[in-house]
């Protein structure tokens, strides 16, 4: 089971089938399961090809048990006959994170001790083993279990991963609040491969991202147009795990690039990102993306017109005309007229200490006034853009969304064919990405 960003289910599910990934078979290829769970069924190194691949999944866990418990008896009973030596090793314990609901066993806490006195007897027992192995790092990655117990029946899935997915492996600064990576990259597939019924999908793209923040869009764009593999510099919970494998594994990230290829949906997106300008108002901001450029994997990619590199300006974006985006889209003659593709995270919640719906309404006029001014260009504007879902309690001036749309209305899926709208959350907040072509 792969875990999406809330709301960009299907774009996962979009991109494990572009890797080329091996199923057992049609029953089992990846399938939306719930809010943010995308399922498949394949071999374990499969899986292992997602965790080092995906840039949209947080995490991609294993099922390793299900069965029915009514009480502590049958709990212990059962884990118990978990052969715990396939999936976890010797040390260190897992964390256990249990989910109950409609269940006799409700106590979340009291599951996770049990599970775990469970596991400590598998360790005691595999202790002296795993003092004659080799010796393992002082901090390597946590082992989680995850655990839900519905209606009764308790499921156990094993974390591949260890961390988060979205920490890619290398050093990053960041500015306040960043957005994940792994939202953004779920964002700029979901933007490069919005299909319009007036025109195919362009042959490239030129990303402009004009509120850079930390640079996460422009860095996951970079990245993925230049085909790097995220997982191969990171460490894993699935290294330490007694089916690991290093030659099977070195054979995963050995290559290169990883290629997203062709699907039923179209030649998939992110490879065709030619061109990327990065700007932001705040200096500090543009320092941190110019470090985290020349500190991560970036800094060894020599540039040129299948490459695109990344050199953030100290720029308003309202300054920004719609000549100067299509001369953007039209600088490099070797690939080609681009398509502009404006992606946005404007400030929200504890990032404003000024009038946040103002502000919205300002970047959907903005917004218009440029998808207006490119038409003489030739020129059809994308955006794919966050706005913190709005207060509707009586008397509640928290319109950001409303403000948005009343604006630039192409955003909205009721005005424009061409548009979506993805409820999602972040950092707490609930979010809406808009995604459109206007």
């Amino acid at each position: 089971m792969a875990i999406a960003p809330l709301g960009f289910e299907q774009t996962l599910v979009r991109e494990l089938q572009g890797f080329g990934l091996e199923f057992t078979d049609a029953q089992g290829a990846p399938a939306i399961a719930g809010d943010g769970k995308v399922e498949f069924t394949a071999k374990i190194t499969e899986a292992w090809k997602a965790v080092a691949y995906s840039r949209i999944a947080n995490r991609v866990l294993m099922h390793i048990a299900d069965f029915k418990a009514e009480n502590f008896h049958d709990l212990e009973k059962k884990a118990a006959e978990i052969p715990w030596e396939l999936f976890l090793p010797a040390a260190p314990p897992p964390t256990i994170h249990v989910t109950c609901k409609h269940s006799r066993l409700y106590h979340s806490d009291a599951i996770a001790e049990r599970l775990n006195n469970v596991i400590t007897q598998f360790h005691m027992a595999q202790s002296e083993a795993s003092s004659k192995g080799e010796a393992r790092p002082h901090t390597p990655p946590p082992q989680n279990l995850y655990v839900t117990l519905i209606n009764d029946r308790c499921t156990i899935w094993l974390d591949l991963a260890g961390e988060e997915l979205y920490k890619r492996g290398h050093e990053r600064f960041v500015n306040d609040a960043p957005l994940k990576e792994t939202i953004a990259a779920a964002m700029l597939f979901e933007a490069c491969s919005l299909p319009s019924p007036a025109c195919p999908l362009p042959t490239s793209y030129c990303l402009l991202d004009l509120m850079a923040g930390s640079g996460t869009f422009s860095l996951e764009a970079a990245y993925m147009a230049n085909g790097l593999i995220p997982g191969k510099n990171r460490d894993f919970a699935l290294k330490h795990q007694p089916a690991f494998k290093p030659a099977t594994w070195n054979h995963i990230v050995k290559q290169e690039r990883v290629i997203l290829s062709e699907t039923p949906n179209g030649v998939e997106s992110m490879n065709l990102i030619t061109r990327i300008l990065t700007s932001d108002i705040s200096p500090k901001a543009v320092e941190i993306i110019k470090h985290n450029v020349e500190s991560g994997p970036l800094a060894d990619i020599v540039p040129n017109d299948a490459s695109p590199t990344i050199t953030p300006q100290l720029r308003d974006f309202f300054s920004y005309t719609a000549k100067e985006i299509a001369d953007a889209c039209s600088c490099n003659s070797n690939s080609g007229e681009a398509s502009p593709v404006i992606v946005l995270n404007p400030p929200y919640g504890k990032r404003l200490d000024f009038d946040a719906p103002k502000l919205y309404t300002q970047i959907g006029r903005r917004l218009a006034e440029l998808s207006r001014d490119l038409t003489p260009f030739g020129k059809q504007l994308t955006v794919a853009i966050l706005a913190p879902k709005d207060d509707n309690r009586p008397g509640s001036k928290y319109t950001c969304t409303a403000n948005l749309l009343h604006e630039c209305p192409a955003l909205a899926p009721q005005q424009n064919p061409v548009a979506k709208s993805i409820a999602t959350s972040h950092g707490g907040f609930s979010l809406n990405v808009f995604i459109a072509k206007i």
